[in-house]
């Protein structure tokens, strides 16, 4: 098991960052140097990416599989941990939250790509949550039929734009072509769980969701119903930002969890004038 990077040690509660799918803990490296030494990075490979991924507790189910391993590496930084998480690691942040709320300080989502209460929701959810069941049978189907780059262009067109895979070199269409499987798995896992909404209620940190509003609508969506689920949130909707802002647009990313994570931190202390008497 590997850990990205980390800064500067500091007297400050650590950051977990968890990065997407079809990525690794380098998409961070833009976080760790906008944190000038205030904060002590940790961006962990996440099983199937990066170099040296960490193990999949297949003990486990659902999101469980990849957040077991990672509360683990909670642990044995002694301490909680301001989490966050970018589309599938948003997914496995809340359910680190969800398993252990005493390890988490602070709680920072990027359009959490978890979907599976959608199922259960108004005639609108349930209709996003077919669209997304749509494109992982596309993306498995392509696989099936030995065809890893065509499931991995139609991924990638999704969460970006019609045009995304085609502009690609052709080293890094082969370079994510092989990561179709940990993306398959990544959706197994997120429709395996059975966590809903009046979960999320116990969840007392403090949370800021982020959605960007030229990403998908199931995206925003998504991100919309846990914010609002969530007992001490705050949503931040980002014009002209889409899914994968945080990797390609990271400089109107990373103030907002940096502004997060330091007043989670250091709450600001509420004060009222003196009571006076008038003259």
């Amino acid at each position: 098991m590997s850990i990205s990077f980390i800064t500067t040690e500091t007297t400050n509660a650590p950051i977990v960052a968890l990065h997407s799918s079809a990525s690794n803990g380098g998409q961070w490296g833009q976080l760790a140097k906008d944190l000038a030494g205030r904060f002590s990075l940790h961006a962990f490979d996440l099983p199937g990416y990066g170099l040296d991924p960490i193990e999949p507790d297949m003990s486990q189910t659902g999101a469980a599989i990849s957040a077991a391993p990672v509360l683990r590496e909670i642990e044995a930084l002694g301490r909680p941990v301001h989490l966050v998480g970018h589309s599938n690691g948003g997914g496995i942040a809340i359910k680190i939250a969800l398993l252990r709320p005493d390890l988490v300080k602070s709680l920072t989502l990027y359009e959490p790509a978890i979907f599976h209460f959608l199922a259960q929701g108004n005639d609108l959810s349930q209709v996003l949550f077919r669209d997304i069941q749509h494109v992982s049978a596309t993306v498995s189907t392509a696989v099936s039929t030995g065809d890893p780059a065509s499931a991995m262009q139609h991924f990638l067109n999704f969460w970006n734009e019609d045009g995304f895979w085609e502009a690609l070199p052709e080293q890094a269409k082969d370079r994510l072509a092989a990561m179709v499987p940990s993306v398959l798995r990544d959706f197994e896992n997120g429709f395996a769980e059975d966590w809903d909404l009046s979960e999320l209620s116990r969840l007392e940190m403090p949370t800021l969701v982020m959605t960007g509003l030229e990403s998908p609508q199931i995206a925003q969506h998504a991100a919309v119903e846990i914010a609002q689920a969530l007992p001490n949130a705050r949503m931040a909707l980002l014009p002209e930002l889409g899914h994968m802002a945080p990797i390609f647009q990271p400089e109107w990313v990373n103030s907002r969890i940096i502004e997060h994570v330091a007043s989670a931190e250091r709450p600001a202390v509420n004060i009222s004038w003196p009571s006076g008497k008038a003259a």
